[in-house]
């Protein structure tokens, strides 16, 4: 069934690539992806995807992706990885160095140097990870890498009181400031859980660019605090990261409408 519906997903991304090119002729976009963790068994794979960015796509710093001038590089790409597990560092990080790119990195300050506090799926393979710890995150952000905050314990936002929304967003920045010795100017909402109440908490905080988890290009006319990504993974077929990163899979926003659509009607039928 799964095999089913991706096969159908990358149809209509076929269909909606050829239709942007039609009416954007080609016009080049601004595009966040995001990952997880990498295996040692993946890197294989992603390096041929870091390849690809390397001479297909710009890539950009995450802070960047809104206000980076388009030329003719092809579409602006952002590189994005949310939890800061140690297999990003070790895995990751000297392949995306190799190939001269640079990545935002978001990191939840109440785990730090420890396995994931928070709950994931007994069948996950991100239960196994660490999370990286203060010295090697200062590293990073020496060594180029954008630091972000992913909160302090990686909380659904929309389902906590507004004290604790404040805590956990404040805190996470003021820590991560005092590793990295410098403003953190982003966030990515843990689960991709945000609402006004949520953004504009962040704003308050002091954060300048949020990112969520759905699948849309870049608008840098666009609301800052909710800066869509797509999800990726080192699985991925090349056709499937090309549409990811060309913008194509925004399409799945449409089939989630249409199928809501669909659900609603026969409800009321």
């Amino acid at each position: 069934m799964e095999s089913v519906k991706e096969l159908i997903t990358i149809i209509f991304g076929l269909v909606f690539a050829a239709f942007l090119m039609l009416i954007q002729k080609n016009r080049a976009k601004r595009v966040v992806i995001y990952y997880h963790a990498l295996k040692k068994k993946d890197t294989r794979q992603f390096e041929k995807q870091m390849a690809y960015l390397s001479i297909r796509c710009r890539v950009v710093k995450p802070s960047e992706v809104r206000t980076a001038q388009i030329d003719g590089r092809g579409n602006l790409v952002a590189i994005t990885f949310d939890d800061a597990f140690m297999s990003i560092l070790e895995n990751a990080v000297p392949i995306i160095k190799k190939h001269g790119l640079t990545a935002g990195i978001f990191v939840p300050t109440g785990n730090l140097g420890q396995v994931p506090q928070w709950e994931i799926p007994a069948n996950c393979s991100d239960k196994d990870e660490t999370v990286m710890n203060r010295e090697q995150i200062a590293k990073l952000s020496g060594d180029g890498f954008e630091i972000f905050s992913h909160t302090i314990s990686h909380s659904l936002l929309t389902e906590i009181d507004e004290d604790r929304l404040r805590s956990e967003l404040a805190g996470s920045k003021e820590e991560l400031e005092r590793i990295i010795g410098h403003e953190v100017v982003g966030i990515s909402y843990p689960h991709g859980a945000h609402n006004t109440k949520v953004c504009n908490a962040a704003k308050r905080a002091g954060y300048k660019i949020g990112f969520t988890i759905e699948p849309q290009v870049v608008d840098n006319s666009g609301d800052s605090m909710r800066i869509g990504r797509f999800i990726v993974s080192p699985e991925d077929t090349l056709l499937k990261f090309r549409l990811k990163v060309y913008g194509a899979y925004q399409v799945i926003q449409y089939l989630q409408w249409l199928k809501r659509l669909f659900n609603r009607k026969l409800t009321v039928a």
